[in-house]
């Protein structure tokens, strides 16, 4: 038992100190991203894979960047720190669609598909533009 208690310590220290390293070696144009839309908060852990980049942020936001440091998705549903995607990071067509159809929601999570624009709305909509901002489907 005693052994099986150290082993479960070494592997959470390992573990620690692995997420800490993949945190600090958060490439410049994703840690500039960061900087600029999440001013609040700081990477946690970085997870590379063949597709993309998950990046988990301190206060649990979530980010998906493509392999060349372009962002795909921004999920603030858990997020400790922040209400919704940036504002600034949403289409002005997507925000002016929101606002008027859904004028009490919030866009807690964002994603730029091949084939347009994905939202999640607060409320537990979905909706989905193609890309001429067109509302293409509704899911509750």
């Amino acid at each position: 038992m005693k052994k099986l208690s150290i082993i479960t310590a070494f592997v959470a220290i390992l573990c620690l100190g692995m997420t800490k390293a993949m945190a600090q070696n958060t490439n410049p144009a994703i840690t500039q991203f960061v900087e600029q839309y999440f001013p609040k908060t700081t990477v946690q852990m970085v997870m590379p894979d063949d597709d993309d980049i998950d990046v988990v942020l301190n206060d649990n936001t979530k980010i998906e960047f493509r392999l060349n440091n372009e962002w795909k998705m921004v999920d603030c549903e858990h997020s400790t720190t922040f209400t919704s995607v940036p504002a600034t990071l949403v289409p002005e067509q997507i925000t002016a669609y929101v606002n008027s159809n859904f004028p009490n929601a919030i866009i807690k999570k964002l994603e730029k598909k091949f084939m347009g624009w994905e939202i999640e709305l607060n409320n537990g909509l979905e909706l989905k533009f193609n890309n001429s901002f067109k509302v293409t489907e509704i899911d509750d």
